[in-house]
């Protein structure tokens, strides 16, 4: 799925969402990755399916963000309340969705200035 380009000063955009990969700022992605501010695309080693821990979300927690966007996916895949517990006792929100829904939300959320960051689940 191709997405609408927006000029808006979102430090990450991300241009189009497949079953092959995600496309951000240029860069072609096709395994899990996650999108931090200031800091370049990140490898993230989550696989689909696989049961999703408190330490997975480690370095999206160092960056204090208001919300975390996860995506799981062609398939959504809620986290366990471990999860949501270690990220909401610091205040963090986490949204579970399909990766190609994570990919537009966070498009949305970053250009308009959120701090945000997204955890995209790709299949290996």
């Amino acid at each position: 799925m191709e997405f609408a380009e927006d000029h808006a000063a979102a430090e990450f955009i991300i241009h189009s969402c497949s079953a092959e990969g995600v496309r951000v700022n240029g860069q072609d992605l096709t395994e899990s990755f996650m999108l931090l501010p200031g800091q370049p695309v990140q490898a993230w080693s989550v696989a689909a399916g696989e049961s999703l821990k408190p330490q997975h979300f480690s370095t999206a927690i160092e960056h204090q963000p208001e919300l975390v966007i996860l995506g799981t996916g062609a398939d959504l895949q809620l986290p366990g309340p471990e999860v949501y517990g270690a990220l909401l006792s610091r205040e963090i929100g986490l949204e579970a969705m399909t990766t190609i829904a994570a990919c537009r939300t966070y498009n949305l959320l970053a250009q308009d200035g959120r701090n945000v960051v997204a955890c995209l689940i790709l299949p290996a």
